[in-house]
C-alpha cells in the first residue's frame, strides 16, 4: 500500500486566490517553472490520510472567523519551494490557527512559522528574479487578502505539484 501524504493549506478567498493564480501563471511562463494553485501551507507533507484528518481540520476552523492580512513583503529565497513568495504577518488569526494547527496534527511549531503564499517555486538566482521580485513588491505590498477557508491538499515534497490536489475544504466563519 503507498503512502499517502497531506497538507493542510489556509486559502485566500476566490477573488484573492485568482489574483495570485495570474501572478504565479506569469511567473511560470517567465521562468519556465511550474504552475501550482496559491495557498499558504500550515502544516505540511504528513502521511496521513484525509480520512483521518477531516476531523481534525474541522476542530482547526471551528469557531474561527474569515480574516484580512496585508501582503508585509514581497521576498526571495534560494529555496525552492520559497523561490518567490508574498508573506504575512504573524497576525492574531494565523497565529492562532498555527497553534492549534501544532497542537492538533501534532507536527510543525510556531516558533519557525513564517506565512507566506509562494509565486513561483525554483526560480534561478539573478537580475532577471530581482527584477520580477521588485516590481510584485510595488504591486503587492499591503494587499489585503482575504482567508475564508482551510483545507486538506493531496500535497508534499514526494507528490508531483501536478497531482497537487484539494481533497476537502473547512470554511471559516463569515
Amino acid at each position: 500500500m503507498t503512502v499517502q501524504y497531506h497538507s493542510i493549506w489556509l486559502m485566500p478567498r476566490d477573488e484573492d486566490e485568482q489574483a495570485f493564480a495570474v501572478i504565479v501563471r506569469n511567473l511560470a511562463k517567465r521562468f519556465d517553472s511550474p504552475v501550482f494553485q496559491p495557498h499558504l501551507t500550515l502544516v505540511e507533507d504528513m502521511p496521513r490520510t484525509c480520512e483521518e484528518l477531516k476531523p481534525l481540520l474541522e476542530q482547526l476552523t471551528e469557531g474561527m472567523a474569515s480574516f484580512t492580512a496585508p501582503v508585509d513583503a514581497v521576498e526571495e529565497s534560494s529555496l525552492y519551494y520559497r523561490s518567490f513568495y508574498a508573506r504575512f504577518p504573524v497576525s492574531v488569526p494565523l497565529r492562532t490557527l498555527k497553534e492549534r494547527a501544532v497542537g492538533l496534527f501534532e507536527v510543525g511549531s510556531l516558533e519557525t512559522f513564517m506565512p507566506h503564499i509562494s509565486l513561483a517555486y525554483g526560480v534561478p538566482e539573478g537580475s532577471e528574479k530581482t527584477e520580477a521580485v521588485t516590481a510584485l513588491r510595488r504591486d503587492l505590498q499591503g494587499m489585503p487578502v482575504v482567508f475564508d477557508r482551510a483545507c486538506i491538499v493531496s500535497s508534499s515534497q514526494q507528490t508531483p505539484i501536478e497531482d497537487w490536489a484539494i481533497r476537502h475544504s473547512s470554511r471559516l466563519q463569515a
